[in-house]
């Protein structure tokens, strides 16, 4: 990614000097011979840092450092003069600069100090987003062994937009820190967007940031989180719950990387990856007209589908006793084994709630335990697995039946279980019955006809 530098200086020499220099060092450089041109160029050219003469004619350059600083709050500036006293040095960097350098200087000298204001830039980014430590994905089925090889092909090859897909719980969100941390990216800010969290009428500004004066109540231009983390990653979760309207908006950021902040006329280039997650059949939300298809092709260039815990028994165990070791941490505690009857209970529990559910429960579990045995506590009533309802063979010898009655009779019995398992959810039934929602409703409604 090129940082952009503009120089202000009336210099001609040194303005052509630092072009060439900061050019060939991989610089985006543009330069202005006054404070006038100068603001128009931070207006338009929008740099991540300005080199800003102190003498420009009668112009003073530190005057001028609030007036950038209100059109991007985030312009590094670095002062550059060849009077200055520390007195000036320490009013420059209170007034909002971020250095002062005297003339002469060494080009390698600047390089590295523009270098380092925008590293503390970014670490300040960095811990105004939150930015989320790593975590791994806990388990040895197959199901996660072949996650984890997606992983790391999908951490090598950064620039390719990812859907990942699973139920809530799942651990979606673990694989996109995993993804951004073992990627070229992981230096810079990894954004999280809960795209349900965010009112409709919100989410634009949010995402794309606005200019100064575009709504009541804009008092200056904010950054959306987009182009703040520019360099890094974007995981949009819950990409199912986005309005058709702003679908529409990201699909086009998404063909080509630029974007409009609310209120602006300037293109921004953001060099970003993104990644979506959903717990919802998006094929099902298309048909429905809830989801435009044009982003879903979009978005699912690659796809991880995170299975759920009860598809994945061989993994109960070792979570569980992974949340063990980190809640006797947390809690001061020295249990050392997990009983058996509780393991075992465990392991026929249905989880609905998937790894989310079963941290909660050995967090209770780990709490009121008072021994160095984990008892169990009490799982969740009604999510036992459950064989599916029979349909007993009739004897033919007996007289003709209607093969089309029973077929429908035994496939009602798995639709029935299964929407008693998801709690009248079509989504989560369809999954369990290996088919889409549209698929479900269609064959309830064919075997109500029939039976």
């Amino acid at each position: 990614m090129k940082y952009k530098v503009l120089v202000i200086d009336d210099e001609f020499l040194i303005r052509v000097s630092l072009e060439d220099g900061l050019t060939d060092l991989g610089y985006q450089v543009e330069t202005a011979a006054s404070i006038k041109a100068g603001l128009e160029a931070v207006e338009r050219f929008r740099p991540d840092a300005v080199l800003l003469d102190n003498r420009l004619g009668t112009e003073v350059g530190t005057d001028y450092i609030e007036t950038i600083k209100k059109i991007d709050e985030d312009i590094q500036i670095i002062i550059v003069t060849a009077y200055g006293t520390v007195a000036q040095a320490v009013d420059a960097i209170k007034n909002g600069a971020y250095d002062f350098i005297q003339k002469p200087f060494d080009l390698e000298e600047l390089d590295l100090l523009i270098r380092r204001s925008l590293d503390q830039l970014k670490k300040n980014r960095s811990l105004a987003l939150l930015k989320g430590k790593p975590r791994e994905l806990i388990g040895a089925s197959p199901a996660t062994q072949q996650i984890r090889q997606q992983i790391a092909l999908l951490a090598k090859n950064d620039n390719v937009d990812l859907l990942i897909r699973g139920e809530t719980g799942t651990g979606k969100e673990v694989v996109v820190n995993m993804i951004h941390t073992l990627s070229a990216r992981k230096d810079e800010p990894l954004v999280k967007i809960n795209c349900s969290a965010i009112p409709d009428t919100l989410l634009e500004s949010e995402l794309f940031g606005y200019e100064k004066g575009a709504f009541t109540g804009a008092a200056k231009t904010k950054k959306g989180l987009v182009e703040l983390a520019n360099g890094g990653t974007v995981f949009l979760d819950e990409i199912g719950e986005m309005p058709l309207a702003m679908q529409a908006k990201l699909l086009t950021f998404l063909e080509d990387r630029w974007f409009k902040r609310v209120g602006g006329l300037a293109d921004i280039e953001v060099n970003v990856r993104i990644i979506a997650a959903t717990n919802r059949h998006l094929e099902d939300e298309i048909a429905a007209g809830n989801f435009r298809e044009d982003l879903f092709y979009r978005l699912n260039v690659m796809q991880i589908m995170i299975p759920p815990l009860r598809e994945r028994r061989e993994d109960i165990e070792i979570i569980a006793k992974y949340y063990l070791e980190y809640f006797n941490q947390k809690f001061s505690k020295s249990i050392h084994t997990i009983d058996p009857v509780f393991l075992q209970a465990m392991n026929q529990h249905y989880w609905k709630g998937n790894v989310r559910e079963l941290r909660n429960v050995m967090e209770r579990a780990v709490l009121f335990c008072e021994g160095d045995l984990l008892a169990g506590v009490e799982l969740a009533p009604g999510s036992k697995l459950q064989a599916p309802a029979g349909v007993g063979l009739k004897d033919l010898n007996r007289g003709p039946i209607s093969l089309e009655q029973e077929v429908a009779a035994l496939e009602r019995a798995y639709i029935d279980q299964a929407m008693k398992l998801a709690d009248g959810n079509y989504s989560r039934a369809a999954e369990l019955l290996g088919c889409t929602r549209f698929t479900l409703k269609r064959r309830l409604e064919q075997s109500n006809a029939v039976l």
